[in-house]
Parts: C-alpha cells; structure tokens; sequence
C-alpha cells in the first residue's frame, strides 16, 4: 500500500515530459511473435468473473499504467481493469498512452524498454503487450536464487543476458517502484530513483506474516 501511495504522489508530477504515443500510421496488427509466445500469453479474451473487485499482478501496474494521465477515463477504465482477465487486449492502447508520458521523464523520447523492438508497430505497443499480462513470473527451476522483480520479462525480451534475471517474482522489502520507473522510463532494470529510500517499517522475510503491518 506504501509503495502504491508514493507512486500516487510522484505520478501527476511526471505529465509535462509526455512523447509521441505514436510516430506514424504503421500496421497496428503486427503480432509481437517470440516475444508474446515466450511469455505464454496472447490476446486472451475477458474472462468474466463477477466476483473481482480488484487484482494485484505486477506492483505498479494499474497505478502507472491503466489511464493514469485521464483522470475523466480513470475510475471507469480502472473498474474494468479490475475486473478482467489477463491480457485483455482492451488496455493495450490504454496503456500505451502512459508509457508514451513515462517515456518522455527523462527527456529522451524513444529509450524505454522494447520501443524498437518491432519497426512495423506502434513504438509503445510491444512493452504494452507485456505489461497487459499482469502477473508474477518465477523462474522455480532455480532453486537458491534470489527473486528480481520483472527479471524473467527482462530475460525474455533481451534486456538482460540468460539468468541475469534471477528467479523473477518479488520479495518483500524490494523497491519495486523503483524497479518500475527504470523500465518504463529508460528500458533498464534500476538507474531511476524514486527519492524514497525506505518504508516506513522493516520487513522480515525469515519471519512470518513477512510484512509490516498496515
């Protein structure tokens, strides 16, 4: 909740550094191929589950991502969010449309994560298209190794070399808004700091419930 809390915060600062969220008229049908079937999700229609008031894949994600810069579009589209299946199709655009503001904090238009992976795309759809499957990925065949979070996406898509992204997931205690802001705003996994050092309390992973309370 901290971490969700101090995203708030920052976000509204972020919307005067905003790029193009598209460059041309290029085909916006082009499948990402390896990418998509490497992380094992492709366009899956809403499931229809009438019990979901919310969901919490990846940290940051809906906060960042789901019309974070609309704020007539964002109580409504965040409700739909909620309430759908992973990798609906429908938040694509949605999500581009931030990225395109994350891209441009550091004032270069075009270095975040996967914004030339495909030439025949939408400079956003690519990292749109992994970011829509809101999940945790774990690499469980690593036994021993520490979790990095979004280290099996950066894996997959080349951001890191082969087991460079340690055995992904997130542990309690990892700054992972940090984490985010460095992809969604310079394609990198740390490097763009969030000027929050800490929590206000300690987490103990060695003890349970692990987490501080609220």
């Amino acid at each position: 909740m901290k971490h969700s809390l101090k995203l708030a915060l920052l976000l509204p600062l972020l919307v005067s550094f905003g790029c193009k969220s598209d460059d041309d008229d290029r085909d916006t049908e082009t499948a990402t191929g390896n990418l998509e079937g490497a992380l094992g999700k492709a366009n899956r229609p809403e499931t229809p589950l009438s019990a979901r008031i919310d969901r919490a894949g990846r940290p940051a994600i809906s906060a960042a991502l789901i019309s974070t810069f609309n704020p007539a579009e964002r109580t409504a589209d965040l409700d739909r969010y909620n309430r759908s299946g992973n990798a609906n199709p429908t938040f694509i655009p949605i999500i581009e449309q931030s990225l395109a503001v994350l891209d441009g904090l550091d004032q270069d238009c075009g270095n975040q994560l996967l914004a030339d992976f495909n030439p025949d795309q939408r400079r956003y759809e690519p990292l749109a298209r992994v970011l829509v499957d809101d999940q945790l990925y774990v690499q469980s065949d690593r036994p021993g190794t520490a979790s990095a979070y979004l280290g099996v996406e950066a894996e997959v898509v080349g951001a890191v070399p082969e087991r460079g992204g340690a055995g992904g997931g997130r542990a309690p205690g990892e700054d992972v808004i940090e984490r985010s802001y460095s992809v969604l705003v310079a394609g990198q996994l740390r490097g763009i700091d969030d000027n929050v050092p800490s929590d206000a309390d300690d987490t103990n992973i060695d003890e349970f419930p692990f987490l501080a309370e609220p």
